[in-house]
């Protein structure tokens, strides 16, 4: 361990190594388009040439030869906003249309890009090289993430922009509490008069314009949601833990008003941060703004009219989309995975090895990391409601709020607002990275990793021991279970009786 400490590049190079090399092995099997691919990737590619998404002439998958710019002049109708099909044409001008490398390797190196970030922000909850190299590996060997960084779908980039903002905040909630500290003392309360003494000045915490993590955070959500609505939600959820974190401080310093000023700095926060997230928003319609004939265009309507009315068109349809899917998936059931969606499934017999050829591509979990995230999002929330109660404001405790809110941003609104059959198990791709984060700080707090929680029992060196060994083992699992479902997350050719073998639950037919 001390190895790596001193060498500190070398843990966080190897994970992306492992991530790198399952996210773009073979990254142009299967050669067509493959579930909502044949949406956005034909978005992307006519959005390039027009500035706007257009139609095409018929909705086979197949991109060889001129069937990739096949597209037609006509608008099209495009249900998310254009920022994620932006960031797929970048693959499409560097290795063409008509192969998965073009319509991929965007989704594949944001994947990457998030493995890393889930290291860095993992260093931050902790100040533990190995517990941030544990986060990243976790995430590398995730099933779901490995997935839909493998295909040119939205939720892979929209993952990778919630959990920037979710470190952008992170560094905020740090800088205000240093501000917290420098007013009203290190652990937040007023120092007490020795006897004899006048009583200490009241404390007054000062409200705070100059907030530019907040901004970084504003504007990176704004590319959220830019990418898929859903971005909103965390940044909601994050500006409601800022507000009760400030609140918090306020109380425990005993500030006269306490309540009136949390509530003014709110108010603060949301200046500086929503318009921002606005901005961006409408600056990634521009390609729609500044050319005419996007869908809605009315020549004799200022542009800001029409954009106001395909949004309520957009709105509209989100809201009253009822035509069921065989793979739709009630969000109760996302933590545990328990209906994946087949994105791609084709068999064959003329030129198979084996009697029968199956190709597939399906978002299953790694079982480990998913139903072990699962239970450790609960671990850690019920140690941070027991630490809170007891008034601890220590590093470990606000790490495992923070990874709860980030994974309740992601999961609870599809709960609560869940009316419409079609939403799909891989919108949890953008909880991944938290689990991940989750399952990391679980380890840590058994295995004494980074900082640790005031009072911890001390462990002997055999307890210690062992409990390393254990993580050994599960990390050995878990690499095991991801070499075991590759096949089947990157459309690899398997024989029938091999991909049955990894249907384990009967929602994973």
């Amino acid at each position: 361990m001390r190895v790596f400490e001193r060498h500190g590049w070398v843990l966080p190079a190897a994970v992306l190594v492992v991530a790198a090399a399952l996210r773009f092995f073979a990254l142009d099997r299967p050669g067509t388009l493959v579930f909502d691919e044949l949406y956005y990737v034909r978005d992307a590619i006519s959005q390039l040439a027009h500035g706007f998404p257009t139609s095409w002439p018929d909705s086979e998958p197949g991109m060889s030869g001129g069937r990739a710019t096949a597209f037609l002049d006509d608008p099209s109708y495009a249900v998310h906003p254009p920022l994620g099909k932006w960031l797929i044409g970048i693959g499409v001008l560097a290795f063409g249309p008509d192969n998965g490398w073009g319509w991929r390797s965007a989704s594949a190196l944001f994947g990457a890009l998030t493995v890393a970030l889930v290291m860095r922000l993992g260093w931050h909850l902790s100040k533990s090289l190995i517990v941030a190299s544990i986060a990243g590996l976790l995430l590398a060997l995730d099933g779901v993430h490995v997935t839909l960084s493998r295909v040119g779908l939205l939720d892979g980039f929209l993952t990778f922009f919630v959990l920037l903002g979710a470190l952008f905040v992170w560094k905020g909630l740090v800088a205000s509490g240093r501000i917290v500290a420098s007013a009203a003392g290190p652990d937040g309360r007023p120092a007490a008069a020795h006897p004899g003494e006048p009583p200490p000045a009241p404390i007054r915490i000062p409200i705070t314009w100059g907030r530019p993590w907040l901004v970084a955070a504003a504007l990176t959500f704004g590319a959220a949601a830019s990418v898929k609505w859903s971005g909103l939600y965390p940044l909601a959820a994050f500006l409601i833990l800022i507000a009760l974190r400030d609140l918090a401080s306020r109380l425990r310093a005993h500030e006269r008003f306490a309540v009136l000023r949390s509530l003014a700095q709110a108010g603060v926060t949301a200046v500086l941060t929503l318009p921002l997230t606005v901005l961006v928003y409408a600056a990634s319609w521009v390609g729609w703004i500044v050319t005419p004939g996007g869908w809605g265009r009315d020549p004799a309507v200022p542009w800001w009219s029409s954009l106001l009315k395909y949004h309520a068109d957009m709105l509209s349809w989100h809201g009253t989309l009822d035509a069921p899917h065989p793979y739709q998936s009630n969000p109760l059931t996302w933590p545990l995975a328990l209906r994946p969606t087949a994105m791609y499934e084709t068999r064959w017999t003329d030129g198979c090895p084996w009697h029968e050829c199956v190709a597939a591509v399906t978002p299953l979990p790694n079982p480990i990391l998913t139903w072990g995230g699962a239970l450790a999002i609960c671990a850690l929330a019920w140690f941070a409601a027991r630490a809170s109660s007891t008034g601890s404001i220590s590093l470990p405790t606000r790490a495992a709020t923070f990874v709860v809110v980030g994974f309740l941003s992601g999961w609870l609104p599809w709960v609560l607002t869940f009316s419409r059959p079609a939403v799909f198990q891989f919108y949890a791709v953008v909880l991944t990275p938290f689990t991940a984060l989750a399952l990391a700080l679980v380890f840590a707090r058994l295995c004494r990793f980074g900082e640790t929680e005031p009072g911890l029992e001390a462990l002997s060196r055999d307890e210690l021991g062992s409990r390393r060994a254990a993580l050994g083992v599960f990390l050995t699992i878990a690499l095991a279970l991801a070499l075991w479902f590759f096949p089947l997350w990157s459309g690899m050719p398997v024989t029938d009786w091999f991909f049955r073998l990894h249907v384990w639950l009967p929602g994973w037919d």
